[in-house]
Order: C-alpha cells, then structure tokens, then sequence
C-alpha cells in the first residue's frame, strides 16, 4: 500500500486546493512565538509555533494543539507522522539538534533522532524526496559563510550527501520543500526563497518571500510548480502571533498568489 501513498496525497491536495473556502486561510488561533514551519497530509494542515503544534482542517479550523519543546522548527508530513527540525537553544544544553515525529493522528509523540553533528548550529528546514530526508543546518547570524548546508538523511536520519545551496542567509534556510522538479528554500535575507535544483545549485532568487513555512501543490493546468506559503503576523498590542498561507504559483520567473 505505501507505494501508492504518494499519488493518494496528490489527489487529496488537488482536491484541496480547489475546495478551499478563500483565498487565503488562517490558522485559528494565536500565539507566544511565531510560525516556524507548516505541512498537510492532505486531510489537515500541521503548524509548527515554536513551542506549540497545532493541527486544523483544510480551512485553519484548530483540531488540535500540544505542547512542544522550544524551539520547534520547519516540519514535514511522511506516511502519516509529522517530522519536526528542532533545535532546543532556549537554554542550548547537551544534545541539542533534533528531528521530532508526531503521530499525525492525534499529534502523539512517536520518537526522535539526534543529529548530534551539528549541535550547535542547530537543524530547522525539512522535507522529503525520494525515500530521503532533507534538513537544513542553522548558522550563527554573524557567520560570514555565503553557503547554507543541507543534509541528505535515511528515514533513521543518517547522512548519505551533504549539499551547499549558495547564498548568505541570517540563522541558514528556514523552511524547506521540494515542489514542480525543484526545492524551494525559505530564508531570512534579501534572497527571499531560493529556488534550486535537486543538487541544491540556484535556478533563481528573490522569489516572495516564505521564511516561515511552505510546502508543494499539485502543479497547475499548465504543468507550473505550485506552492503553499505561510505569513507571519504579530499583534504589537497583544505581543501574540498568527497565520495566514496563500497559494502561489510559479509563473514568468516569479512566485505570485494563484
């Protein structure tokens, strides 16, 4: 059954896609920390707040909410489980970077995987393609370096490859999925998201930004890649945060709402 999964996921995001009820959809609800990453199964949307994972349906209606430890990052969906790059730095003590999974279920905690190499910088972008994971490595935001690692892991999390997607990032890519024939990388800086090929070099920049969470569409009726991206928001009275996900397409070079 699990070698069919792949298609049954993109007929339900087809579906999807066009029963949405507006145009953008907004997670109910809000929060200490902002949005760090989301995902779906095709039957929900998964929404990583740091130190809080939150389900909803199709349309943002809240399901469910637990607890997490901080900070919980991007996240991705995999034969039912969600799988979460966390980097637990609030305080950093000991193992620190790891790749938590969810029961999509009932967000039930189901285990998780060190990636003890890269303690201190810390892991945050995730995706799957292929039979393998793809995490993304932090940096120091004072760290000169002009490249972003990524790491190609077994579904155990060890490394096979290691990838440098060019380009001087703040805290390394953030948020990471593989949509459309390319990987699409969230970033805080002026690079916005980095599209890339499946060796990570840029194919183009300066795409609209979505450092804070994306996953793939089906493609559209003219065969171009499709994307869902969050948008983060904060109440200065409130000091709380929310969000919102739109669907853009990629279309005349550019990423823009479909």
């Amino acid at each position: 059954m699990k070698r069919f999964l792949p298609i049954i996921v993109s007929l339900v995001l087809a579906l999807f896609v066009t029963t949405l009820s507006a145009a953008e959809i907004r997670c109910e609800g809000d929060y200490q920390y902002h949005l760090q990453g989301f995902a779906s199964d095709g039957q929900s949307i998964f929404w990583t707040f740091t130190n809080v994972l939150v389900k909803t349906d199709l349309n943002g209606k809240k399901l469910q909410e637990v607890p997490v430890p901080s900070h919980h990052g991007d996240c991705c969906v995999v034969d039912g489980k969600v799988y979460v790059g966390t980097h637990l730095n609030w305080p950093s003590k000991g193992r620190t970077s790891w790749i938590y999974v969810y029961n999509c279920s009932d967000l039930s905690f189901v285990e998780k995987f060190s990636i003890s190499e890269y303690d201190y910088d810390g892991v945050d972008g995730i995706t799957f393609k292929d039979g393998f994971f793809y995490v993304c490595v932090g940096k120091d935001p004072d760290n000169p370096r002009p490249y972003n690692i990524i790491l190609k892991m077994t579904p155990k999390f060890e490394k096979v490859a290691e990838f440098h997607l060019d380009g001087k990032t703040t805290y390394g890519v953030q948020t990471l999925t593989w949509s459309g024939g390319y990987f699409w990388a969230g970033t805080y800086s002026d690079l916005n998201t980095i599209q890339a090929d499946e060796n990570f070099n840029v194919v183009s920049t300066k795409n609209r930004g979505f450092s804070v969470g994306l996953f793939g569409l089906p493609a559209s009726e003219k065969g171009e890649p499709r994307l869902m991206g969050a948008i983060h928001h904060r109440d200065e009275e409130t000091k709380r945060n929310s969000a919102t996900a739109v669907s853009v397409v990629f279309r005349d070079g550019k990423l823009v709402e479909d």
